[in-house]
């Protein structure tokens, strides 16, 4: 922890999340489950600024296709899965040795472990989906350790290295987000596992390429990786199958565009990348983020 002695300001949400998380653990698993399902439906019904933005993002995903009382218990599941995420985090030092057990490979690793034997790396795209949080505590097995998570830090340090204790309880390298780009070239060209989210708003010179049929900004940092590395890009599902127990699901992996025109294939291959989430969200999408500003417009230059 950070001898900074600025640091003070930050110890009463510390602590707080401290106490919560000791409480939790010393509580059957099924009052937990039971506990955060009530708080999920409380935060459904009293966090009006991000219900409206879920039930918005639903309305511009799906359109007419699913009807109002479709898209509200799409979003009060998206609620739901958010607050199990949570719990089923805190609880990882109480059930980390049924990992294995818990959390299964569905229906296999196959792309991953031809990646590795061809000592070429690979980049897992994952997605808020699920819960994203644990899966690396599950993929580390078939990584033979070598797994690294791209993750950005939280503004209070002293709960952020709490989570990145839990992230990284089996083993797994966490890579905080700021000047990563070369760290993460290298372990690729040594044969590692490197987990990068994707499926979030990147800005506004990131390419714009569809999602559910609408522009979104995307980020092109695994397709250059990928693209200079050689390594192999494997999408990666956390797939709840009921609070605790998961399907890890592997995908195949995703065949870069190489023309030779590099804005191009980067373009390309987000496209490519963005149609498999999409195709996963449209699947599960109960178990998809719905309160973030993914469809943020495209801002003209001379804007803010």
């Amino acid at each position: 922890m950070s001898k900074n002695p600025t640091l003070w300001r930050y110890y009463p949400g510390y602590l707080a999340v401290r106490w919560l998380c000791g409480l939790m653990r010393l509580l059957p698993e099924r009052c937990v489950e039971k506990l955060f399902s009530a708080a999920s439906a409380v935060a459904y019904a009293v966090d009006a600024k991000h219900r409206k933005l879920a039930l918005r993002n639903l309305d511009l995903a799906f359109g007419d296709t699913k009807s109002e009382k479709e898209k509200k218990a799409i979003a009060k599941g998206s609620f739901r899965n958010l607050f199990f995420m949570a719990a089923e985090f805190i609880l990882v030092p109480k059930v980390v040795g049924q990992i294995n057990s818990r959390i299964q490979v569905v229906p296999n690793y196959d792309p991953a472990t031809r990646a590795f034997s061809d000592k070429r790396g690979a980049i897992f795209i994952v997605s808020h989906f699920g819960n994203w949080e644990i899966q690396a505590h599950r993929g580390i097995s078939f990584c033979e350790q070598r797994l690294a998570s791209v993750a950005r830090p939280l503004k209070n340090p002293l709960i952020y290295d709490e989570i990145e204790k839990l992230r990284c309880f089996n083993g797994a390298v966490i890579l905080r987000k700021k000047w990563v780009a070369r760290e993460i070239i290298e372990r690729l060209e040594r044969n590692w596992g490197v987990a990068i989210l994707m499926d979030q708003y990147s800005g506004r010179n990131a390419p714009f390429v569809p999602f559910f049929g609408q522009p979104v900004s995307t980020t092109p940092a695994v397709a250059r990786f990928a693209m200079r590395t050689g390594a192999a890009v494997i999408p990666a599902f956390n797939v709840r199958q009921r609070f605790g127990y998961h399907h890890l699901c592997m995908c195949d992996e995703i065949p870069l565009a190489k023309t030779g025109n590099k804005e191009a294939d980067i373009i390309e291959n987000c496209t490519r990348f963005n149609r498999v989430i999409e195709e996963w969200v449209r699947r599960y999408p109960d178990q998809w983020l719905w309160m973030h500003r993914r469809w943020r417009r495209k801002k003209a230059a001379w804007e803010p």
